[in-house]
């Protein structure tokens, strides 16, 4: 299968991580799953939502926590990342400005030890009884979409999701736009009734209807569905986790991906664009006007 592109692949590992009281506890399940990933061969590992500290815990908790812990909990991923020579994707909390509150955000760190890069989670859970944004700071929205993440990792560009964000196609989509050949989803879906099926179904479709992989993690049972998976970009599961901790690992080819787009050419026959750069735009999403 000769398309005339770079033969590009990558392998990738999901680590399905609860975010325990213990931050110690957590960083050492991470640890494990980063040292068996980077000895099988991963240069990427990915982390749920929020791995550094519980998410059900209320408002107060979860910013004391930010305070005292963000920063070393960082430190020590970024020392795995070097160690064992793999970029790290992994939820956690960081301080706000506003007391009581926190920033819920992914943070990557790279093998090079070059600084964090932070994706602040745009779309609260404030469903099925939630309130997520009564926790967390509310992110603005900016020109040319400079909110939205995406890195390169041996070549191939991922796009950052954070679990609620999965409901929002658009999303999706601007990433791709973006550049994004990957879409990276880390998450603590809440467990619930069909909550399990609606993880599986958003994750497939987005590699369907983007027609790239889909990279989903999300933290173990009882507060969360687990079910982590690599999605291929027809939509087939080719790794995953049940809902107990563990981890997951696939290879990301994207000669593969280029197949699939020629023989399933709907990205380049869409006929609406969502890319605007224009400021003005801009002022009306964040309900300027």
């Amino acid at each position: 299968m000769n398309l005339g592109i770079p033969a590009l692949s990558t392998t990738v590992t999901v680590g399905q991580v609860a975010g325990t009281l213990d931050v110690a506890h957590n960083l050492a399940e991470i640890e494990q799953v980063v040292e068996s990933a980077s000895a099988a061969g991963s240069s990427l590992v990915v982390f749920p939502e929020a791995v550094m500290f519980q998410f059900t815990e209320p408002a107060e908790r979860i910013a004391a926590a930010a305070q005292q812990h963000s920063a070393k909990f960082e430190a020590a991923l970024q020392a795995y990342a070097e160690r064992y020579r793999v970029a790290i994707v992994a939820g956690l909390y960081l301080p706000s400005s506003t007391a009581g509150r926190s920033r819920n955000v992914l943070s990557l760190l790279r093998p090079d030890g070059s600084a964090p890069v932070h994706y602040d989670k745009l779309h609260h859970y404030d469903a099925f009884n939630f309130m997520e944004s009564e926790k967390h700071d509310r992110v603005p929205l900016k020109p040319d979409y400079e909110e939205l993440v995406v890195f390169d990792c041996n070549g191939i560009k991922f796009g950052l999701l954070n679990c609620y964000d999965l409901r929002f196609p658009e999303m999706s989509r601007l990433l791709v736009e973006k550049g994004a050949d990957v879409l990276i989803v880390a998450s603590g879906w809440v467990a619930g009734p069909l909550k399990a099926l609606q993880w599986e179904t958003l994750a497939r479709a987005r590699a369907i209807e983007n027609t790239c992989y889909v990279v989903a993690c999300c933290q173990p049972a009882p507060h969360s569905v687990g079910m982590s998976m690599i999605v291929d970009p027809m939509g087939a599961v080719i790794a995953g986790v049940h809902e107990n901790a563990g981890s997951a690992s696939a290879q990301l080819s994207m000669e593969r991906q280029a197949y699939v787009r020629t023989i399933l050419p709907c990205v380049s026959q869409r006929r609406y664009m969502l890319i605007d750069t224009n400021a003005e735009q801009c002022e009306v999403r964040n309900g300027v006007r």
